[in-house]
């Protein structure tokens, strides 16, 4: 299933264990199929974002404070799959709705934020210009800066009986500090998934993500109420920006009463 250009839609998020991913997976048999796009790499790719925000972290405490309209800026790579192209999304949040912009690019994508030139809006189809052209008009107006660079793994799932819906398995969330426009990172990744913000008896639990664009389709409804699934919000972005203005996490484990 291709991801629209632009697409409104809903989001539920969920925390689970090991034990409750095996019986959602066979809750959505028959219902749902593995994303073509993980079929190759045995069900699951992996995910590098790279987050952008204000000096004075706006898009950050616009979503903590949850600000009723709110966006993000963000370029996504795969690395899963080394020849795919980078996305720039623009993701904005109107209270329950949200509207993403999408737009694929294959080239030297920061130079193309930092010093466009027309040459390099060529060869672009006007859908995809349109969807570049909004993320750079938001990328200069503010202006925004690299915060955040995120990486997890996913196990996607597309239904096969709506329009649009899909169920997501996100595993081994981690982060570091992004301060370029590169989704190359360094070898300094630090988990979300600690003994404080993401772990469960059993150990690391799973963000389990629902989409779908108005109406909750039948057998999701039917899924959550039937394993008593309960929803949270839970944002990649600013859990980053809390685990690095916390304090180290021995420290965090001790406030919390979790130390021997």
């Amino acid at each position: 299933m291709i991801t629209p250009a632009s697409l409104q839609r809903r989001e539920y998020k969920y925390l689970v264990d090991e034990d409750l991913v095996e019986r959602i997976r066979r809750h959505i048999a028959g219902v749902c199929a593995v994303d073509a796009h993980a079929a190759p790499t045995g069900g699951r790719y992996r995910i590098d974002t790279l987050y952008l925000d204000t000096p004075r972290l706006d898009s950050y405490r616009a979503t903590v404070e949850d600000a009723g309209d709110r966006y993000k800026l963000r370029v996504r790579g795969y690395p899963s799959a080394p020849d795919s192209p980078v996305f720039f999304e623009v993701k904005r949040r109107a209270g329950e709705t949200i509207h993403k912009t999408r737009a694929a690019y294959r080239g030297d994508w920061a130079r193309l934020l930092d010093a466009p030139e027309p040459a390099l809006f060529d060869a672009l189809s006007p859908r995809v210009r349109a969807g570049i052209d909004n993320f750079i008009c938001h990328y200069h107006r503010a202006p925004f800066r690299p915060v955040a660079l995120v990486r997890y793994e996913r196990e996607p799932y597309f239904s096969l009986v709506d329009d649009y819906a899909r169920v997501t398995f996100d595993r081994e969330v981690s982060y570091q500090p992004a301060h370029e426009l590169s989704l190359a990172g360094d070898a300094a990744w630090s988990c979300i998934d600690d003994a404080v913000s993401q772990c469960g008896p059993r150990g690391s639990l799973v963000l389990l993500e629902l989409k779908f664009t108005t109406l909750v389709p039948s057998w999701m409804r039917r899924m959550v109420h039937s394993l008593e699934l309960q929803r949270m919000s839970f944002c990649k972005y600013t859990r980053s920006i809390d685990a690095m203005r916390a304090p180290p996490l021995s420290q965090r484990i001790a406030r919390a009463g979790l130390s021997r």
